[in-house]
């Protein structure tokens, strides 16, 4: 027990200092962060190399706990290979946050070079094979190794996204952190306690120069080996010898910033934009523009890790999932239902859903019509009015006010076919189906069609100089929606494409000159 309190003082000194030179360090070749009128929002230009201190802080550590022996004799030799391949993702993060700092990185060659710094601790460090989730158990296999991947990847992402207020990565990971230590402590887990402990100890040193106003960021270069670190930690604490992994155990530790993650995706998947691009609608951003400081706004959000933190603790004294899983949930039900954070996505979502599934219903519908179109286009020279009767039913139910079907000899102006129908009756009109009949005449004295709110067209060039042109103008869309104005474009579309032109009379005389 001594030596976890003489590590974690050794190493929050170390980090104090580490982080000052890392602060001098950011000035001297300008790696730096500076403020703009949008997103950051910091009143001076910062260094963002945090993450230099500490990473250095937390390897040095270890280096010196080797030295030091646990109880007095030197580490477990399996426990100290994994240790070393968590260190070295753990640089190797750092390093790749240290060149997007400095130079900027898209976001594919990031997310691929990420993949290959957490290799080398998926593939020789990490043992998690099998994993439990109440009572159920699961055996991961070969697939261990890709999940592992995923959840390391999205767990340094995860607190990357995070990292847009003052001291907020930097006591998200310290929150873990310590969590991680007291748990591994429970399971007797003597490594990852012991890791745990250092990593607290250099968010510590690195925290007081973080806190409100911020003097240096943790930078790309911190939060993205921050991020790996409490994931591979979490997941190695919360391994049991017997039963394997407990999978509630780090979703929950995590869960504040994985909901800040997944709702920003959220968000801006359907809304359209770039998952990568940026915005102003995080939990910290929220929490400001209510008017928080950005003391009280970290406060308010380390309160909630906190919760899910001894949630975790509970759960793992007591060997009842149930009740971090409860915990963590009744809060991000709390965030949503009370508007806090997730309220607008939520229903962004709802609606989406909701779309989805009045487009699902609308599908039987739809594919009738595909069929009425395509069985109709290889009988439309004999049945073409059986077509325009189809249309005609259709548009009545959308409260059509009039179609007009034409088709013409579009340099000569010659109309050779036109059908027409109005809300007062049906009309048809010249070769080979009646009189003619004046169309743009007919909609003035319509009194409803000034009100129409919905217009379709279509038009197909037929060769030869020839074109079918079809239109139509409605009241409102009633119950069949979007669907029905669907099923009607699909049927003007076929009217159009296959009318039999070669059958008309004025075609075969205007060849014939």
């Amino acid at each position: 027990m001594w030596l976890y309190a003489v590590m974690f003082c050794i190493t929050l000194v170390q980090g104090c200092a580490l982080t000052y030179g890392a602060l001098q360090t950011g000035r001297w070749f300008r790696i730096l962060d500076f403020p703009d009128a949008t997103r950051k929002q910091h009143a001076r230009v910062t260094p963002r190399t945090g993450g230099l201190a500490v990473c250095s802080a937390l390897v040095l550590g270890v280096c010196e706990a080797s030295w030091f022996g646990f109880a007095g004799h030197p580490l477990d030799g399996a426990a100290t290979g994994c240790t070393v391949y968590l260190l070295v993702s753990a640089v190797l993060l750092c390093g790749l946050g240290l060149w997007d700092d400095k130079f900027g990185m898209g976001a594919l060659p990031k997310f691929l070079w990420q993949l290959a710094a957490i290799l080398p601790f998926v593939c020789f460090g990490q043992s998690t094979t099998a994993a439990h989730l109440f009572g159920w158990d699961f055996d991961f296999s070969w697939l261990a190794i890709p999940i592992s991947l995923l959840w390391l990847v999205s767990c340094a992402n995860f607190v990357n996204l995070v990292d847009g207020l003052d001291g907020l990565a930097g006591s998200v990971g310290l929150i873990v952190s310590l969590t991680v230590a007291a748990m591994a402590w429970w399971h007797g887990t003597t490594e990852m306690c012991l890791l745990a402990t250092i990593l607290s100890g250099a968010l510590v040193g690195f925290l007081l120069f973080n806190w409100p106003p911020a003097k240096i960021f943790l930078g790309d270069s911190g939060s993205l080996p921050l991020g790996f670190l409490v994931g591979a930690l979490a997941l190695e604490a919360s391994a049991k010898k017997a039963a394997g992994l407990t999978l509630a155990v780090p979703v929950v530790l995590l869960s504040i910033p994985m909901f800040d993650t997944s709702m920003a995706i959220l968000r801006r998947k359907l809304n359209g934009r770039s998952i990568g691009k940026g915005d102003r609608a995080h939990i910290h951003h929220l929490l400001r523009d209510r008017g928080w400081s950005s003391a009280k706004a970290l406060l308010a959000i380390c309160g909630m890790c906190s919760v899910t933190a001894a949630a975790v603790l509970a759960a793992t004294v007591l060997n009842q999932d149930w009740i971090a899983v409860v915990v963590c949930l009744a809060l991000l039900a709390t965030l949503v239902a009370g508007r806090v954070f997730g309220f607008d996505e939520t229903m962004l979502l709802i609606r989406h859903l909701q779309a989805m599934g009045a487009v699902a219903k609308s599908v039987p519908r739809l594919l009738r019509v595909k069929f009425v179109a395509v069985r109709l286009r290889g009988t439309l020279a004999s049945g073409r009015l059986d077509l325009w009767h189809k249309i005609v039913k259709r548009a009545q139910r959308l409260d059509a006010l009039e179609i007009e079907f034409i088709c013409e000899h579009v340099a000569s102006g010659t109309e050779l076919a036109s059908l027409a129908w109005s809300d007062s009756g049906q009309l048809r009109s010249t070769s080979p189906v009646g009189p003619s009949v004046d169309f743009a005449k007919r909609t003035a004295e319509s009194p409803r069609a000034a009100s129409a709110v919905w217009q379709l067209n279509y038009a197909a060039a037929r060769g030869d100089g020839i074109e079918t042109r079809i239109r139509a103008r409605g009241l409102r869309r009633n119950s069949t929606g979007l669907a029905g104005l669907y099923e009607l474009s699909e049927l003007f579309v076929a009217l159009c494409d296959q009318w039999p032109i070669g059958e008309i009379p004025a075609l075969e005389q205007r060849r014939a000159a």
